[in-house]
C-alpha cells in the first residue's frame, strides 16, 4: 500500500490554511513549480470580494492544492474501505491509474482561470455578436500545452511523471460526456466545492462556511450505476451543512452587492472600450489571459493613456474604490414565487438591450433634472442566469442504507441505493433547494451616488422603461 501513488511521500510538505501540512511527491512538485501553475498565485479566488472582506486575498493557487488534497483523502478512503472496494463495478474502479487521473485533474481544474474570469464570463463583453472572453474551461489546453522557456509543458509532466494522458485530464476538467469520472470533479459532492466554501469563509472571517468535511468524506461510497459517489446515513448531516453553507456564502459573499457593483462597472467599461474602438478584442484577451488581478487594471490604464472615452471614469472609480451605489433593488421571484419576472433575467443575456436601456435611463433622469449625463452613470445589475445549485446532480445523489433500521429500503428495491430525495431524512431535498435560489437573486440599478435620490423619485417610470422591449 505504501507504494500506491495515493500514499507516496518523497519528503517535504506544503502548508496552506485550512488543511495544514500536505505531503509532497515528485509528480506534484513538478506541477507546483511550473510557470503555468505558478501564475495562479496572481489570480484571486474571489475577484472583487476583497474590497468588502480585506482578508479575501487568497488565490487559485492554494485553492487548487486544497482540492488536490481533498480528492486524495476521498480516494484514500475509498481504496482502504472494504465497503468501497466491494461496491466498485465494471469500469468504475479506483485502481492506481484512475487515482492518478483524478488527482491530477483535481490539481489542474482551475488552470484555465484568468483575472476576474467569473465576472467576465457571466455577462461577457461582446464584439461583432460574439463574447470577447472565453470560458476558463476552454483555455485549459492553452496552459496545459504551454512551454515556457526552460520548462516542459504540463502535458509532458502529466505523461512522464503522472503517467496519465493529458487529453483525458482536459476532457475530465471540461466535463465531457465520455469522461467516466466527470461527476466526481463537478457535482454536489465535488472536492472543489468543499475546499472553496471552507477556504473562502476562513479568509473572509465569517462563520457561514463550516462543514464537517471529515465525516462527509467518511460517508463516501462508490455508486457505479450513476458513475459518482453516494453517501451512507452518516453523510446526511454534513451534506446539509455543505448545501446551507453554499446558500449563505452566495448570499453574503459571492453575490454581495459591492462585489457585483465592481463587476458591472468593469464589464460596462470594457464594453464601451470595444464599441469606441479604444481596444481590440485581441488586446483585451492578451491583457487578461496572461496577467494578475492586481496588475491588469493598472495595465488597462496605461494601455488607454491619451485615449478619450466618457466611460474611462468607471475604471478610475474602480481603482479608487469609489463605486456606484444601489438605487433600486427588485426581486425576480417575488415572495418566493415559482415563476420569475422574466424581463429581469433577459438583461443578463442581451448586452445590447442592457446598454441601450442604461443610456435611456441616463437620458430620462438628465431631462427631468437638467443634468448632463454621458450614458454610463446608471448601470443595470441583472440577476445571474447561472444556478447556485446543480439540481439535476442533486436529484441523482443516492444514499446507501447501512444501518439495520433502514433495512426496509433495501428490501423494497432491486438496488441497494435510495435516492437522497426519497430517503426522507433531510429537508434539503432538491425542490427545497429551489427556494434558496429564488430568495438570493436580485435585480439592481446602481448609479453615481448623487443620482440615487433621483432614480428613487422616478422609480415607477424607471421600472416601466425596463419592462418594455
Amino acid at each position: 500500500m505504501s507504494q500506491h501513488f495515493l500514499f507516496r511521500s518523497e519528503g517535504g510538505f506544503i502548508r496552506i490554511p485550512i488543511w495544514g501540512h500536505i505531503p509532497l511527491n515528485r509528480a506534484l512538485k513538478r506541477i507546483l513549480a511550473h510557470p503555468a501553475f505558478l501564475r495562479l498565485k496572481g489570480i484571486r479566488q474571489l475577484s472583487f470580494a476583497q474590497q468588502v472582506y480585506p482578508g479575501a486575498n487568497h488565490t487559485r493557487f492554494e485553492h487548487s492544492i486544497g482540492v488536490y488534497h481533498l480528492m486524495k483523502l476521498i480516494l484514500q478512503r475509498i481504496v482502504t474501505n472494504p465497503l468501497g472496494e466491494k461496491l466498485q463495478e465494471g469500469a468504475f474502479r479506483f485502481d492506481e491509474h484512475a487515482c492518478r487521473l483524478l488527482l491530477s485533474t483535481a490539481l489542474l481544474h482551475d488552470i484555465g482561470h484568468y483575472p476576474h474570469a467569473h465576472v467576465l464570463e457571466e455577462q461577457a463583453p461582446i464584439h461583432n455578436g460574439h463574447p470577447v472572453f472565453a470560458s476558463h474551461e476552454s483555455l485549459i489546453e492553452r496552459f496545459i500545452h504551454l512551454e515556457p522557456e526552460g520548462f516542459p509543458s504540463i502535458a509532458e509532466i502529466l505523461t512522464d511523471e503522472w503517467q496519465v494522458d493529458p487529453e483525458d485530464v482536459i476532457a475530465l476538467i471540461k466535463g465531457e460526456e465520455q469522461s467516466l469520472f466527470r461527476k466526481l470533479i463537478s457535482g454536489t459532492l465535488d472536492p472543489d466545492k468543499m475546499d472553496y466554501l471552507m477556504r473562502d469563509a476562513h479568509h473572509c472571517n465569517i462563520p457561514y462556511g463550516s462543514i464537517d468535511i471529515e465525516r462527509l468524506i467518511e460517508s463516501f461510497v462508490p455508486d457505479p450505476e450513476q458513475q459518482r459517489f453516494a453517501i451512507t446515513e452518516k453523510g446526511i448531516a454534513p451534506l446539509e451543512s455543505l448545501l446551507f453553507a453554499k446558500y449563505m456564502m452566495m448570499r453574503n459573499v459571492y453575490w454581495h452587492h459591492t462585489s457585483r457593483t465592481f463587476a458591472v462597472m468593469l464589464r460596462r467599461f470594457l464594453q464601451d472600450c470595444l464599441e469606441d474602438s479604444l481596444l481590440t478584442p485581441g488586446e483585451l484577451t492578451r491583457l487578461f489571459y496572461d496577467n494578475s488581478d492586481d496588475k491588469v487594471l493598472y495595465d488597462l490604464t496605461e494601455l488607454l493613456a491619451g485615449k478619450q472615452s466618457p466611460s474611462a471614469s468607471l475604471l478610475n472609480l474602480i481603482l479608487q474604490r469609489r463605486i456606484y451605489k444601489r438605487a433600486i433593488t427588485l426581486v425576480p421571484y417575488l415572495n418566493g414565487a415559482g415563476a420569475p419576472e422574466e424581463w429581469m433575467f433577459s438583461y443578463s443575456i442581451d448586452h445590447i438591450r442592457r446598454t441601450r436601456k442604461e443610456r435611456e435611463l441616463c437620458h430620462v433622469i438628465g431631462r427631468h433634472h437638467h443634468t448632463a449625463l454621458a450614458g454610463h452613470e446608471i448601470i443595470i445589475d441583472p440577476p445571474s442566469t447561472k444556478d447556485i445549485f446543480d439540481y439535476a446532480d442533486l436529484k441523482e445523489l443516492r444514499v446507501l442504507p447501512s444501518r439495520k433500521e433502514h433495512g426496509a429500503f433495501a428490501a423494497s428495491s432491486e438496488s441497494p441505493y435510495v435516492r437522497f430525495d426519497d430517503f426522507g431524512a433531510s429537508v434539503f431535498r432538491s425542490d427545497f433547494i429551489l427556494s434558496f435560489e429564488r430568495y438570493t437573486k436580485k435585480f439592481r440599478i446602481v448609479c453615481r451616488e448623487d443620482l440615487v435620490p433621483l432614480l428613487i423619485e422616478h422609480q415607477e417610470e424607471v421600472t416601466d422603461i425596463l419592462r418594455k422591449a
